[in-house]
């Protein structure tokens, strides 16, 4: 696989070891053609809104491999095109008509035939409804079997109130593995708590002095060891590397021999390919690989449903988080997650 420089947007979600559910996600972005909100990532090595690797070895090789002509077009230019080049790809994948259509036209498109597909394999029927209208139900199907995994009730429950509750129990899970008392806490405090639990417990093994240190410094450090303790398992070198690089590359390999494992084959096939194709085969396998955080906690990270006001820590700069649920920003911008939230990563990060 192809060795990325940059990328380093979504290390907050590949440290957490958060993954996206499917080839696409779906995120907020206005288009400069129509000014309408858009939704869209591209199925590959992350190219497109997200975390394109940004070298420009990289952006010249796919623009070649597009057959687009680089000759005095600068790095914006190019990405714009390859963009372009890879929604029209997907596009014809589909069996979705290109001519005479722009780059918007056709990514509306898109994202509608591959929410449809997700939704009917949910049993959810999508005759006349809108992108948003499935997602709205595909969020809330994905919630309910995870509100069922954690014994919550569904009934006359929406999306948001699930979401709360699922929450809530996450928490309180989590927070009897680890000892902590629940009781009179709000989940602002019990989430810190827990945060702060975990991060010790994980210093611990790794040897790393916690006491009179600020504990989001802690947690960067033992980020750190954890992610270069497994590429040292992988086999992956870590000389001169960023550690979101290392994160990216243990993430990888670990997709690589999950796959292999699984009887898939790896040729030709991107990352974000081979997750697909290992959520559909086995989601539980999957989730036991990449669904752990890094302080052995679910949803410590980007994606899931974030606690707005949580802890977070981010490489560079480790700080209270301030995210909410969705796409409130990678590490340190994200607040501590009592339980990784599969409904909302299916269509939304990735990561990768």
């Amino acid at each position: 696989m192809k060795k990325a420089l940059a990328g380093l947007t979504i290390a907050g979600v590949l440290l957490a070891g958060g993954y996206a559910t499917t080839s696409y996600a779906i995120d907020a972005e206005t288009s400069t053609e129509t000014g309408k909100a858009l939704t869209w990532n591209f199925k590959g090595k992350g190219f497109g809104h997200h975390g394109f690797p940004g070298d420009s070895e990289s952006i010249l090789e796919k623009a070649e491999e597009l057959g687009i002509k680089t000759d005095g077009k600068d790095a914006q230019t190019l990405l714009q095109e390859i963009r372009a080049a890879e929604i029209k790809k997907e596009a014809k994948e589909l069996g979705i008509k290109t001519d005479g259509k722009e780059t918007a036209e056709l990514m509306e498109e898109v994202l509608l035939a591959k929410v449809k597909e997700e939704a009917e394999n949910l049993g959810i029927k999508t005759d006349g409804k809108d992108v948003q209208a499935l997602h709205e139900e595909i969020r809330l199907a994905k919630l309910k079997v995870q509100a069922k995994e954690l014994g919550v009730s569904t009934d006359g429950k929406d999306a948001v109130a699930l979401m709360q509750d699922i929450q809530t129990a996450s928490l309180n899970k989590e927070a009897k593995e680890l000892g902590i008392s629940t009781e009179g806490k709000d989940l602002q405090s019990l989430s810190q708590e827990i945060f702060t639990a975990s991060v010790r417990k994980e210093s611990e093994k790794l040897g790393i002095t916690v006491e009179g240190r600020d504990i989001r410094d802690v947690a960067q450090e033992v980020a750190s060891e954890k992610v270069k303790k497994e590429a040292k398992e992988l086999g992956i070198t870590i000389d001169g590397k960023y550690v979101q690089q290392i994160a990216q590359e243990v993430r990888e390999k670990k997709v690589v021999n999950l796959a292999k494992e699984l009887g898939i084959s790896t040729k030709d096939k991107t990352t974000a390919e081979l997750v697909a194709e290992i959520e559909e085969k086995d989601s539980e396998k999957l989730q036991e690989v990449l669904g752990e955080g890094l302080f052995g906690t679910k949803g410590i990270g980007m994606r899931g449903m974030g606690m707005k006001g949580g802890y977070g820590m981010d490489f560079n700069c480790p700080g209270k988080g301030h995210g909410g649920k969705f796409h409130g920003g990678g590490m340190g911008q994200q607040g501590v997650m009592g339980g990784q939230n599969k409904a909302d990563q299916t269509t939304t990060d990735a990561f990768n």
